[in-house]
């Protein structure tokens, strides 16, 4: 085995293990949906008030993609989202251009 091949192995090992460990896993990580369609999504959730699942962009506050689920509501004074939990203990205040998927749960 040459140097460069043994080299090149150790390298790909090393990024699988690591791989994991910095970014999300790609199985949760959902598409970025076209804004018109987070649009359409985010105003039938609210006015059927639906439960759905939001997926956010990382932000300048938290680096990694998350995802918060319950109840959508509009924010009477800006271009905020509210997502209340079902059981109304815990309320989420989202800005709508860091969100990357929204999806119904059942």
């Amino acid at each position: 085995m040459s140097k460069f091949s043994s080299e090149k192995a150790i390298i790909v090992d090393y990024l699988k293990r690591g791989y994991g460990t910095l970014m999300a896993p790609l199985s949760k990580v959902q598409p970025q949906m076209p804004k018109e369609q987070l649009v359409y999504f985010l105003k039938q959730a609210v006015s059927k008030k639906a439960s759905i699942t939001v997926q956010v962009n990382p932000t300048t506050h938290q680096n990694s993609i998350s995802e918060f689920t319950g109840i959508p509501y509009f924010s009477p004074t800006s271009t905020q989202v509210i997502i209340k939990t079902g059981d109304n203990r815990t309320t989420y205040l989202l800005n709508a251009r860091d969100i990357r998927h929204i999806r119904l749960n059942k």
